[in-house]
Order: C-alpha cells, then sequence, then structure tokens
C-alpha cells in the first residue's frame, strides 16, 4: 500500500501531469502529507484497536473459495455467498472465522443441512454436528448480508466520479472480516478463489486473478473472476463503478504479462499514458526478483476513491497514476504478494521494499530523482530521534502503516544493507529469499531474510539487525581529519546515537577526499567503535573530506572538522624510519631517534583500520631500534604510527 497522499491530488486535479512531479515534494510536504493520511486512520482507530485484539484461531488450512456477492455502488449493503473448502489440522467439533459483528449471518451449512453458530465480537464460530477428524477435506457455505462497518482504510466503501457511484474494498491490514467470513491472520493463504459479483447492469466489476465471463440478466451484470495463486484474505478485492477497461499485453523478456485496466472514462488517457513507464518498471523488477508472479494471469489496477494505491493481488486499486505510485503498487506484487509479511510486526517486509523498489525505478530510468528521493527519506526517518521499523503495536494501525518508520527508514535499511553486500550480494540475497520454498507464494519473516543476506556475505548480521530492525534512532557523525604534505590522511569517526537503545552503529562509512587540482578518492571506513582513528593513503594534497556523498546512510546532523597539524617530528628534534622498507611480516625495525627522553607508542595499522602490532617504550635521548612483530598481518600495506606526548605521526611501511 501505498500512503502518500500526494497522489490524491493526480485525481481530484489534472491526471496527465508528467511523472516527475510525482517526487517534486519538499520535506515539509512529505510531513503535512503523511499527517494528513494519519488523521484518517485516527478517525477509525477505536474500531480497529477493539477489533484487532480478536481473531480466528489457526486451526484448519483453508483451501478454496468460492465467493457469490450481489452489490450496488449506490448503497453500502453486501449479499453474499460464501463456499469454503477446508482442512482441519487436528481433530474438531468447531472452528473459529472473523467475520463483523455487524453483518448478519442468515445460515450455514455443512453438507446440505444448517448447523449451529455463535458470535464472540467479531470472531465467528461454526459448530459442527460431530467431531471432525484431522486432515480430511470439507466444505462450509456461509450465507450472510448486511452494512459493513467502517473500519481501516474504509474496508468496504461507497462513493462517487464526476456523479457516478463507485464501490470498492481495501481490507488492509484488520477489513476483510468487514465484508465476509474469512480467515485473515497470517498465517493461511486461501490456495485458489473463484469471485463472482453481481451488480446492476450499467456497472462492472474488477477483482483477482483473470475474468472467466460477464453475464447479463436483465437488469444485472454478473462477473466471474478466477485466481489459481495462493492469495492472503486481505488481497481479496473488489471494485464496482462505470468502469471503461483496455488491456495490452507487455513484453517482459521471453514472458508476456497481460495488463488489464479497469479505469473511470473520465481518466483513460493518463492511466493510458502511465503504461509506458509501467513496462520499464515491470522489467526492471523481473530482471532483479524473477519473473511477474502471476504470469499466467494478468496484472492491472482498478480506479477507486481512495487518495493513494493498494496492491490487491493482481490488480492494484489506483487513486492515481504517478510515477512512484504505480512503481510501489506494482513491487508489492514481489514484496507483499508472493512473499506476504508473516506479521503486521514485520510489515517492512512489504512497504520498505516496495518503497525501495520504486527508488530503483528513479535509479535506473529517471537517475536526475534518484539523489532527492534517498534525501528525502532519509529526511524523514530521522526527523524523530526513535523508532524502529520494528512494529511495538500490532493493534494501532497508526503505528503499522507510519509513514517514517514502515515506508522510509525500512527502504534506506535495505539501501544500508545494499552498502554493505555491495550490488551483486544484495540482489542474490534478496533473489534467493523470495525464491525461497519457506516464504515464496507463503508468508516471510526477518530472520529468514536475514538469513539469506548471512548465507551470501558468509558473517553473522546480528549487530546489524538489532542496531536497526529492533533498535531505534540513528547515528550522527563527527569526522576529524588532518594531513601532512602529501602524506595519509588521519581520519578520527565519532558517533552520537539519537536513541539509547542502540550503544553504537557499526556500519562502513563513506567518504570522499579532495584534491586542491579536484582529485576524488572515495574511501570506506569499517567503523567499529567509537573514536576509530584510520590512516588512508593518498597521492595528492586534500583539501576537502565529504561525509557519505552518494547517500548510503540514515543519519543527520553530521560534521566534518579539519583539525590543526601537528609539527613535523624535525622539528621536535626526533626521527624515525623503518629499515628495512619493506619489511619482512614476522618483524618490523623502527629506528629511532631522539634529542630528548619520551615515551613513545609505536603501532602498526592495516588500510581498513585494524591494529596488527603495538610497543610501547620509554625512550632515552639517543639512536634505538624498536621491533614489531606482526601477528598474522598478510602481504601488503600498512601505516606505523608514531604517537608522542607532543605528536603523532604516520609512515607507510610494506610487508613482504
Amino acid at each position: 500500500m501505498n500512503i502518500h497522499w500526494y497522489f490524491s491530488m493526480f485525481l481530484i486535479g489534472s491526471l496527465s501531469m508528467a511523472p516527475y512531479q510525482a517526487n517534486a515534494q519538499s520535506t515539509e510536504a512529505l510531513d503535512s502529507i503523511i499527517a494528513f493520511e494519519k488523521s484518517a486512520w485516527l478517525r477509525r482507530q477505536a474500531a480497529m484497536e477493539r477489533g484487532a485484539l480478536a481473531s480466528a484461531n489457526n486451526r484448519s488450512d483453508v483451501q478454496y473459495c468460492r465467493a457469490h456477492w450481489k452489490v450496488d455502488p449506490q448503497m453500502r449493503y453486501i449479499e453474499g455467498v460464501i463456499t469454503t473448502v477446508f482442512e482441519p489440522l487436528e481433530n474438531v467439533d468447531a472452528l473459529e472465522f472473523d467475520f463483523s459483528a455487524a453483518l448478519i449471518m442468515d445460515s450455514i451449512l455443512y453438507r446440505g443441512q444448517k448447523i449451529s453458530h455463535s458470535q464472540n465480537g467479531d470472531v465467528l464460530t461454526v459448530h459442527f454436528p460431530a467431531t471432525l477428524p484431522a486432515f480430511l477435506r470439507d466444505t462450509i457455505v456461509f450465507y450472510y448480508r448486511g452494512v459493513p462497518p467502517k473500519t481501516g482504510f474504509g474496508s468496504f466503501e461507497v462513493g462517487q466520479h464526476s456523479g457516478v457511484p463507485v464501490l470498492w474494498t481495501l481490507s488492509e491490514p484488520y477489513g476483510a472480516r468487514d465484508w465476509w467470513p474469512c480467515k485473515q491472520s497470517l498465517n493461511d493463504k486461501i490456495d485458489s478463489i473463484d469471485i463472482y459479483v453481481t451488480t446492476p447492469v450499467a456497472y462492472r466489476a474488477a477483482s483477482n486473478g483473470l475474468l472467466q465471463s460477464e453475464v447479463v440478466d436483465g437488469d444485472r451484470r454478473t462477473a466471474h473472476w478466477k485466481h489459481r495463486y495462493p492469495i492472503a484474505a486481505y488481497l481479496v478485492a473488489i471494485a464496482v463503478t462505470n468502469y471503461e477497461v483496455f488491456a495490452e499485453p507487455i513484453a517482459v523478456g521471453v514472458d508476456t504479462v497481460l495488463m488489464v485496466n479497469y479505469i473511470y472514462p473520465e481518466s483513460v488517457t493518463a492511466a493510458q499514458n502511465s503504461m509506458s513507464y509501467l513496462a520499464d518498471h515491470m522489467r526492471l523488477f523481473s530482471e532483479l526478483f524473477g519473473p511477474y508472479p502471476f504470469l499466467k494471469e494478468k496484472y492491472g489496477h482498478a480506479q477507486f476513491g481512495w487518495g493513494g494505491g493498494m496492491e490487491h493481488q493482481t490488480m492494484s486499486f489506483m487513486g492515481g497514476f504517478g510515477y512512484e505510485l504505480v512503481a510501489h503498487e506494482l513491487a508489492h506484487q514481489w514484496f507483499g504478494n508472493k512473499v506476504t509479511c508473516g506479521s503486521w510486526e514485520e510489515i517492512w517486509l512489504n512497504e520498505g521494499f516496495a518503497t525501495y523498489l520504486s527508488g530503483l525505478c528513479y535509479e535506473r530510468f529517471q537517475p536526475q530523482f534518484w539523489r532527492s528521493f534517498k534525501q528525502g527519506r532519509i529526511n524523514s526517518a530521522t526527523s524523530q530521534p526513535g523508532g524502529s521499523i520494528r512494529v511495538n503495536d500490532t493493534t494501532n494501525v497508526n503505528r503499522i502503516f507510519s509513514g517514517r518508520l514502515s515506508y522510509n527508514k525500512s527502504a534506506m535499511v535495505l539501501h544500508m544493507l545494499r552498502w554493505i553486500c555491495g550490488d551483486s550480494l544484495f540482489f542474490r540475497a534478496v533473489r534467493n529469499y523470495i525464491d525461497d520454498p519457506q516464504v515464496a507464494y507463503g508468508y516471510g519473516h526477518t530472520p529468514i531474510l536475514k538469513a539469506h543476506f548471512e548465507a551470501v556475505l558468509g558473517k553473522s548480521l546480528d549487530y546489524f539487525f538489532d542496531d536497526w530492525y529492533t533498535g531505534e534512532g540513528y547515528p550522527s557523525y563527527t569526522v576529524r581529519w588532518s594531513q601532512q604534505g602529501s602524506g595519509p590522511v588521519l581520519i578520527q569517526l565519532e558517533q552520537k546515537q539519537s536513541h539509547p537503545s542502540v550503544s553504537f552503529f557499526e556500519l562502513p562509512v563513506p567518504l570522499r577526499l579532495v584534491g586542491a587540482n579536484g582529485e576524488v578518492q572515495d574511501i570506506r571506513l569499517e567503523n567499529l567503535f567509537n573514536g576509530q582513528a584510520f590512516a588512508v593513503p593518498t597521492s595528492f594534497s586534500v583539501v576537502e573530506v565529504l561525509f557519505d556523498p552518494d547517500l548510503w546512510l540514515i543519519s543527520r546532523d553530521n560534521e566534518v572538522v579539519r583539525t590543526t597539524l601537528v609539527p613535523t617530528p624535525e622539528e621536535m628534534g626526533l626521527s624515525f624510519r623503518i629499515e628495512p622498507n619493506p619489511a619482512m611480516r614476522q618483524q618490523v625495525h623502527v629506528v629511532w631517534e631522539g634529542v630528548a627522553a619520551t615515551t613513545v607508542s609505536f603501532s602498526l595499522w592495516a588500510t581498513d583500520g585494524r591494529q596488527v602490532a603495538a610497543h610501547t617504550e620509554a625512550l632515552a635521548a639517543g639512536r634505538r631500534v624498536v621491533t614489531l612483530r606482526p601477528e598474522h598481518a598478510p602481504a601488503g600495506h600498512y601505516l606505523l604510527k608514531i604517537a608522542t606526548p607532543v605528536g603523532v605521526w604516520w609512515q607507510p611501511v610494506v610487508l613482504r
């Protein structure tokens, strides 16, 4: 789902805006957008909190549903007949389903006979005449009707466009029960579903899967949609109005994806224009994350009256057709639909990916907006000192769909994982995750994603997920640097954390060294502890150091400070040299000469900030040879650090 209200401006105003205008939003505008969306959530919050605390248990596996719905977009009312094929997971004499107490359950048939049921809040219990054995497929049929309640994002809504009635559903996260009996907890996808929607003949119904038929009987029209992929209850949807329909195939490599669009007549031109960039997005996502997950059916859009979009499986409901909105909802077909978050606590697995993938479209096709995309998300994520991407209150819809955390911060956490891994390993890990039989066409969990990243990296990422999944806040850096002549650049990294839940954010820090003649050297410092110092060899005189110039890190209020240069050794009456240089790996001889007694610390450092040898000694005036013995240091380039009470100096060393 995309919560950015500004997309509703495409619906209210001119739907023919150029794609790039969807990105022309300041940080202040983004804040007001999120605030607007949250006000809508809060209006419905009390009812949602009540209902989210109770949900049907998971004692059965729902394998198939056949839904017959009779609706009229002129009124908030539904009549339904739902045939549910299930398999008990244990011996049962009753099963629970999610079903709003605001609706009326007329009867439930089991093997052609009415059976009893009871209602406790929004949980419906079906009582069987005898105990059903485990793992034996069975069927019940629900007959119900009523006025769906107003909860969530408007799980069942009616409205108008250009004076014409329109009806739509949007069940995420807890709204499916508001209009049909189902199991909406994130533990059991329906293996397949047939949907029949009967409406007044003037209207057409859009839904999941492929349209099988439209049958007109007098003043009624019945559309039959068939979907043969596993689907979560909240992704089942219908929309009804006087739609115009246009379809076209899109070539995606060796595959062809059928695009089907149900659009308000007044918006057809704008929707058709959006297909050009949709095709680009489809090809990019297929290249990076595998073929479109519902290739045997379709992908499409149905326009509806909500200010944003909702990724209903195979047919996203759209409030407009802005560049980023189209990309975001398409991305959900992989992340959210093929793999669905296994709990609302982990909504970042849906929304973080979809948000980041919309950014990848800028990176590939409209790179002029890529930087502003990243900066906007960083600004949002760091606009408050706390907050984790793990949802700490799943009864609070406002918290689940936090634009700052579940969308923006989550997207940039993925971006940081990409920085840690590099492109090749990052995309390989994500592809392995989405194709994992544990999660493909099922439910994903953060530990599974983490395990795939660890597998390609060959190391634990506990520290990263502790800091960025459960931890809160972000780091702020102070970079102190100095350079003597054209010698190595000395850099010290200091970090402050915005929230006490994280004592230190362990991250590779990107810096850019800029020379007086335009020279540029990008470096990556593996920052393992606060106050860590590095000596970076460079071939030019540095005049400026830039922090994170390509925006890889979630951070803010960073500062780069050039420190005062220390005097030269000669000015202090001392000298040192390495004999020989290159030196043997087993021992490095430092020849020291000083005019006065002093305490000297000798240490040898790898260029990535690791200390490989150290020795401290009180030296008398005169000449002395000090030997350092690196342990397990491979051949290569190193830096010798000489620290005295009056200064610190560095000298390159080659070990052979």
